[in-house]
């Protein structure tokens, strides 16, 4: 059995979403997300993919929309791309309490 580690992060949506379809038929969401580390308040800039269900719920997020990701961080040897790419397995907006 195969064990897939998740992380958890809450952020603010940098780029809006955008809908496509892979290579292989499958359609998507991709957006780009800024975590900033409560540390040194420094940001952290990543790219997002969201499939199926996850994808739909994504496809609203506009730039500055806060949200909550599940995510698992993609490898991407192969790829020249500076900014990390995460595969969502939940994502959600944070809406603010009143």
């Amino acid at each position: 059995m195969q064990t897939q580690q998740t992380i958890t992060l809450f952020g603010t949506v940098s780029n809006p979403a955008i809908s496509r379809t892979s290579k292989n038929g499958r359609k998507y969401t991709a957006f780009g997300v800024s975590i900033i580390s409560d540390r040194n308040l420094q940001a952290f800039h990543y790219n997002v993919v969201a499939w199926g269900k996850q994808g739909h719920f994504a496809k609203p997020l506009q730039k500055g929309t806060r949200v909550k990701l599940v995510i698992q961080a993609q490898s991407q040897p192969d790829n020249i791309a500076t900014i990390p790419l995460l595969t969502a397995t939940f994502v959600r907006p944070v809406h603010p309490v009143a």
